[in-house]
């Protein structure tokens, strides 16, 4: 399957001249998209408006029970409308235009995970001498019911907003906040799901804090300065590693963030359990435990590939939609999508020359 790792260095030279337009390689669709918040949403929706409005209608529908649930979903969304920053107001009002769909429904399309949670989802992160070559780096599952739909849809889009850090968005489109992502500066996030009861809207969507984490911040502290002084909606787990390796899980409930640190000589993990300071606790998930092995087993040989197979033996099968190795330092991203992303090949792409191009 590794061949796969030579032939994408190839292909994401493709991307490189053509990301304005977006291309397929090997699966995975990239689009840039840039200037001011009305720019980038109007590029968005023109871009991909027959996929989102494909997506509104054959997933975020089936999402919810029956048309009467449905509009109890929209009416929820626009509690959201009250709470969002003036540009990501801006940039969904142009998305929904540019798409030709309702303002509501776009809102609803990216808020629906503060009202509908699913619990899944795996991240490890790992120092400098977890490897044989001196590379942090950062593994990431994204485990989704996609439905036979989103796991079809992925893409990266390469957002430069007018004013605020250039970042990386693995995502789908119509979606603008942030699951999982790297900005120019090498901060990478991504987030967990966990057991915590709806709420009306208090606050922003969580992936729109996300979101403004990779806008505004450029280190680990950083962001975590932003999550406790921000307004937060819904409870997460969020995974954070800089370029310089630092390393931490932010468990965010609207009361208040908690910060579980990475030290050295250790793998920092998180699945779906707020531990508090608790490394080492067993029992609490499956997938948490069988990283923590690996990684103690194989400290010091952990290698992108090695990254790659941890993520697989923690994988849920029709639930991983997308796997991912972040190499913060390098701006480097391996990336495979699609259902059972784990068997697919990761492709290597590389960011650093992606942010480097959009600033000539």
């Amino acid at each position: 399957m590794r061949y796969g790792r030579v032939m994408a260095a190839r292909a994401v030279a493709v991307v490189l001249l053509m990301a304005v337009a977006g291309v397929a390689v090997e699966g995975v669709r990239m689009v840039e998209l840039k200037g001011d918040a009305a720019q980038i949403g109007m590029q968005h929706g023109k871009l991909m408006g027959e996929q989102i409005r494909m997506l509104h209608r054959e997933y975020l529908r089936s999402c919810f029970d029956d048309e009467r649930t449905y509009k109890q979903g929209l009416a929820a969304a626009a509690g959201f409308g009250r709470r969002l920053l003036p540009e990501h107001a801006a940039e969904l009002t142009a998305l929904a235009q540019g798409a030709g769909m309702d303002g509501g429904e776009m809102l609803l399309a990216n808020c629906f995970l503060d009202l509908l949670p699913n619990i899944a989802c795996s991240t490890i992160t790992l120092p400098t001498e977890a490897s044989p070559d001196g590379v942090a780096r950062f593994g990431r599952n994204l485990d989704f019911p996609a439905k036979g739909v989103t796991d079809k849809a992925s893409v990266v889009l390469m957002v430069r907003p007018q004013g605020r850090y250039a970042f990386a968005n693995v995502t789908w489109p119509g979606l603008i906040g942030v699951l999982s992502g790297m900005n120019e500066h090498g901060l990478c996030v991504a987030n967990m799901e966990i057991n915590r009861p709806v709420r009306a809207a208090a606050a922003m969507p969580y992936i729109l804090l996300y979101r403004m984490v990779l806008e505004r911040c450029k280190t680990v502290d950083e962001a975590v300065e932003l999550l406790k002084k921000t307004p937060r909606q819904s409870a997460n787990n969020l995974m954070l590693m800089d370029a310089a390796g630092n390393r931490a899980v932010a468990e965010i409930t609207p009361a208040g963030v908690v910060v579980r640190k990475g030290g050295a000589g250790a793998a920092l993990i998180s699945t779906n359990h707020q531990r508090g300071q608790d490394q080492n606790g067993g029992g609490k998930c499956w997938r948490y435990d069988r990283l923590s092995t690996a990684a103690g087993k194989d400290f010091g040989k952990i290698d992108a590939a090695a990254v790659e197979k941890m993520l697989d033996t923690v994988s849920i099968k029709g639930l991983t939609m997308q796997s991912m190795v972040f190499e913060p330092a390098k701006r480097v991203m391996w990336l495979a999508v699609g259902s059972e992303a784990t068997q697919r090949d990761y492709e290597r792409v590389d960011l650093g020359k992606l942010f480097a191009n959009g600033q000539r």
